[in-house]
């Protein structure tokens, strides 16, 4: 049933997530030029092809395998793409991993949490997941602020990235 999962149109009070297409990619590639953004969580500005190129990959829904399902929101506020949403549902657990990135100019306004909570809600109401996870950088504040406004806690497990995953699973005693 989780490949059949699809992201849809969410509004909140202040923005819409607009489902990912490969026609987001001019636009957005403005939103992610800054170098700042990628301090924490790696690489570089991409450009409107390597956008497109991937949006196009991430628009399929699903891994070839079908063990996951990708669910991808632009942020938009008004008439403008501010940043995105993103989930990735395993289809054997499930646990959404989930990730946000806003554009340099939108952020410290609340916007990664305003969206970041419509999505995990939309998740939970279309498919409850055992466990929302996100895997934080441990010196980027901003995005731990926003995984605690959703409920996550650092776990003290660390990728290969060096990445903390924050979960809502409760602490064991």
């Amino acid at each position: 049933m989780t490949g059949m999962l699809r992201a849809k149109l969410i509004t909140t009070d202040r923005y819409t997530l607009e489902p990912l297409g490969v026609h987001h990619a001019a636009e957005m590639t403005k939103v992610l030029a800054g170098t700042a953004i990628y301090k924490y969580i790696g690489g570089q500005a991409p450009t409107a092809q390597e956008l497109a190129n991937r949006y196009a990959a991430q628009s399929v829904g699903s891994s070839p395998d079908g063990r996951e399902t990708w669910l991808n929101w632009i942020i938009r506020e008004q008439d403008r793409s501010i940043g995105f949403v993103q989930a990735t549902v395993e289809a054997d657990g499930p646990t959404s991993d989930i990730a946000w990135v806003v554009g340099e100019a939108f952020q410290g306004r609340g916007a990664a949490t305003e969206a970041a909570r419509a999505m995990v809600t939309w998740l939970r109401r279309r498919q409850p997941p055992v466990r929302i996870t996100a895997s934080i950088h441990p010196e980027n504040t901003a995005s731990s602020s926003v995984a605690r406004h959703l409920g996550l806690t650092p776990s003290g497990h660390f990728d290969a990235d060096g990445e903390e995953l924050w979960d809502d699973a409760p602490a064991a005693d």
